[in-house]
């Protein structure tokens, strides 16, 4: 029996910061030998990091693109589908498109040889990487990384999470600025939406007083929501009283953490319905944009309206 062809891989081949790129090769030397021979470096000057194998599906796929004809492996890969198909993720963020692989996040400028950088690790491979970087100095409080704190953390994570969700639902629901104090003010939706963003929860909440009545129970939940959304960015860190070194610290906090969780939902389900509204009253009044689906709102979406027609009345006429 012959000998079973060996797998194909994909590496990630650095040089001179700038060529730096994608080749797909049975080893890291013939993938160094790719971008020698491309770019007319030594050899010993490339660097290739095996990021994984190539899977004989997605093999197989890109040897039926007509690329493959033209560049056979082993050499660069073209195109997003390839990426795809291993399994990456893909965003833009600030008009800059972002591919996640294999826990890498890379800068997109075209799918192709020297236009994708490599530009941060993510998750447990980033804590690796400054694991080893870094040196861990001695210390005298506890890991805080182990145990039962953990879950503590990631309570107070999803806290903070929730705060900023509340804050941008309240940011963008152009319906809340509709007091005549706020037109005046604002322009736009845009300049409205870009001013809100600017102001504390406490300014913003005022100026929503200013325009609506507001469900006492409801109004009673956002001010309380206010105070420990303020010890909860503000406090919670430097108190005696939540200090997580201490067993009764823990306990305090994971009190504190579990209440803020419940009534918080209430605060964010109410300014979520409002975020819809807004949206719904946008696309009535303007149509729907370009791109966007004719029915953007399901179900869930449809209660959070409902929700927040029920919980706001207008001060004044106009909307």
């Amino acid at each position: 029996m012959g000998k079973r062809p060996r797998n194909w891989n994909l590496y990630w081949v650095e040089s001179d910061g700038y060529e730096d790129c994608f080749v797909v090769a049975r080893n890291s030397r013939s993938a160094r030998s790719v971008e020698s021979r491309e770019n007319g470096f030594e050899i010993d000057f490339a660097r290739a990091t095996r990021i994984m194998r190539v899977p004989k599906r997605v093999e197989n796929s890109y040897k039926r693109q007509q690329e493959y004809k033209k560049r056979r492996w082993p050499g660069y890969v073209y195109g997003k589908k390839f990426f795809a198909n291993l399994g990456a993720q893909f965003r833009k963020i600030d008009k800059q498109e972002e591919m996640l692989l294999d826990s890498i996040v890379y800068s997109v400028s075209e799918y192709g040889p020297c236009g994708l950088y490599r530009k941060r690790s993510i998750g447990s491979k980033a804590i690796e990487e400054m694991q080893r970087e870094i040196p861990d100095p001695k210390h005298d409080d506890e890991d805080i990384w182990k145990g039962p704190i953990i879950h503590l953390i990631t309570a107070l994570g999803i806290c903070l999470v929730r705060c900023q969700q509340i804050e941008h639902y309240i940011a963008n629901s152009f319906l809340l600025g509709i007091s005549e104090k706020q037109k005046k003010k604002y322009k736009t939706i845009n300049d409205l939406r870009a001013g809100w963003k600017k102001k504390t929860l406490g300014n913003m909440l005022q100026s929503i007083e200013e325009a609506w009545e507001i469900d006492p129970i409801v109004k009673a939940s956002f001010e309380l929501f206010l105070n420990n959304r303020n010890t909860l960015i503000h406090g919670i860190a430097t108190s005696e009283q939540y200090d997580i070194r201490t067993l009764w610290g823990q306990h305090e906090l994971l009190s504190f953490l579990k209440f803020f969780d419940i009534h918080s939902r209430m605060v964010k389900k109410a300014f979520r319905g409002s975020y819809y509204a807004s949206l719904d009253f946008a696309i009535k009044q303007w149509g729907t944009p370009p791109g966007m689906p004719k029915k953007i709102f399901g179900r869930k979406q449809i209660e959070d309206i409902e929700f927040f027609v029920q919980c706001f009345s207008p001060k004044q006429n106009g909307i």
